[in-house]
């Protein structure tokens, strides 16, 4: 399993005033009832994400760049919404890298996830997860291909 790791703290190169965003759809899902095949329910073409680790409890899915998760409800989350709310991921992107930030506007310390990748803990070591248990219920927005 490959995956790039990126932490970095990320100037604010990225205007949004004024500028109309459409997110893609995040739709929320019964948790499934196995756990460690949770991953593979996420379809080609987007990258999902889990309330818990492990893909547990709700799942939500992206397919677009999403400079904030405020605008994705989710009941199961604390905020309403998935904002900081994310805990496992899985990337089934039909063409690169997807990059996780912990703030708004691609702003803050980011990971990345390989296509076909998926990191269930990130509190657990690589390859398994990115021993980063700040990242948990940290993530704010996602970019495709290249970190912004």
């Amino acid at each position: 399993m490959r995956r790039t790791v990126g932490v970095t703290v990320a100037s604010a190169a990225l205007v949004l005033g004024g500028l109309a965003t459409v997110p893609s759809a995040a739709a929320d899902t019964a948790p499934s009832g196995g756990e460690a095949d949770a991953a593979l329910t996420c379809a080609a073409g987007d990258t999902c994400f889990w309330v818990h680790i492990n893909y547990g409890g709700a799942r939500g899915r992206v397919a677009d760049d999403n400079p904030n998760f405020t605008a994705f409800r989710q009941s199961q989350c604390s905020t309403g919404t998935w904002n900081d709310c994310v805990s496992s991921i899985a990337n089934r992107g039909r063409r690169c890298t997807v990059y996780f930030w912990t703030d708004a506007g691609y702003n803050g310390r980011y990971h990345s996830l390989g296509r076909n990748d998926e990191v269930p803990n990130f509190a657990a070591a690589p390859p398994v997860g990115y021993n980063d248990p700040a990242f948990n219920d940290s993530i704010s927005s996602n970019h495709w291909c290249t970190p912004k």
